[in-house]
């Protein structure tokens, strides 16, 4: 996902021409071309990859515009012919290839031009503007509401491995027959150490579903958990190496009567609902660990103490910190959903 994005960003922000094709000896060569704009990797290298970024390819789901528009292209352009299952051809040409590769690209910053991409693109960083608006008023108005309140923060994330097979997200893949038709087949890239990933890790439409399993009936076993709950802000993020799937949370208590250790089982509870309602495969991160903290600290004041309604100076950092933090353009973004509509961001009690 990440190569992916990196890929189109280069195209899209970039006039860079993948290979330059050179007549020498009776025969054409393909010479990479230098990348020219800092900051944007080669396009040549991204080459190879452009079979295999099909596997990420759902047809039900909504994706970013950029992301669709590489679809949608590459299902329609010859260089598909190129690969077989994921995997470059070794009977084409490279030279052959590499003209293809560039018609591609040009391809995709013909058609990003008619679809309007940029301006779609940029709509949807106005909307984390809007996001950070509509966190900031909220939390604004729950800390003027209640003088004294104390900030849970965790990251709900998801083991690597699956369980079982219902659990597993098996990879797949496209190929397309000799009329054109295109078709889903099994992956012929190897499973990490052998193992499927746990399905929620990728697919948004099961960690959403976790989530609003989380935040659901509250009047069950777990209701001490949410009885002094007052509000919470939630942020599904894809992010890492891997670009799994994971929620930044907070979660504001009122602490009236409550120790730290009340507060602590609290959070060891919320913990051990994440993993129940995610069938054993939800873990929790407590971002008040002691280290990471520590790593915190040294580059930003810590704010997650319990807040005091007379300190305005801390409450305002409180508020910047989570309005920064859940609703930043770092790359992490959500690209791909089970509708268009579908939240990233939620709040609320």
């Amino acid at each position: 996902m990440q190569q992916l994005k990196s890929f189109l960003d280069t195209v899209l922000e970039t006039n860079q021409i993948p290979f330059d094709i050179r007549h020498q000896y009776g025969r054409e060569q393909a010479v990479r071309n230098p990348i020219g704009v800092s900051g944007y990797r080669s396009l040549s290298g991204f080459l190879s990859l452009c079979g295999q970024w099909m596997d990420l390819y759902w047809p039900c789901y909504a994706y970013s515009a950029d992301m669709q528009l590489f679809f949608d292209c590459f299902m329609q352009h010859p260089f598909a012919q190129v690969f077989g299952y994921g995997a470059q051809g070794g009977v084409v040409d490279h030279a052959v290839a590499a003209n293809l590769y560039n018609d591609f690209v040009a391809c995709l910053r013909t058609e990003a031009v008619r679809r309007g991409i940029r301006k779609t693109l940029a709509d949807a960083r106005a909307n984390l503007r809007d996001q950070a608006d509509s966190v900031g008023r909220y939390l604004t108005e729950l800390t003027s509401q209640h003088k004294g309140l104390t900030p849970v923060r965790v990251d709900l994330n998801y083991q690597q491995d699956a369980f079982d097979a219902s659990d597993a997200m098996v990879r797949g893949s496209w190929a397309a027959s000799n009329e054109g038709i295109w078709m889903q087949v099994p992956s012929c890239l190897p499973m990490n150490l052998g193992r499927p990933e746990t399905r929620a890790r990728i697919d948004t439409a099961v960690a959403m579903a976790h989530r609003d399993s989380f935040f659901g009936n509250r009047r069950g076993a777990d209701r001490h958990l949410f009885e002094r709950m007052v509000g919470h802000v939630c942020k599904l993020e894809q992010g890492g190496r891997s670009g799994a799937n994971h929620f930044h949370c907070v979660f504001l208590i009122d602490p009236r009567g409550l120790t730290d250790a009340h507060v602590q089982a609290l959070k060891f509870g919320l913990g051990d609902r994440w993993r129940r309602v995610t069938g054993g495969q939800g873990m929790m991160f407590d971002c008040h660990d002691e280290g990471y903290r520590r790593s915190i600290e040294s580059h930003v004041p810590w704010v997650l103490d319990r807040l005091d309604g007379a300190n305005a100076a801390h409450v305002a950092a409180f508020i910047g910190y989570v309005v920064g933090y859940f609703t930043k353009d770092d790359g992490q973004a959500v690209r791909v959903k089970p509708t268009l509509k579908a939240q990233t961001l939620t709040k609320g009690r």
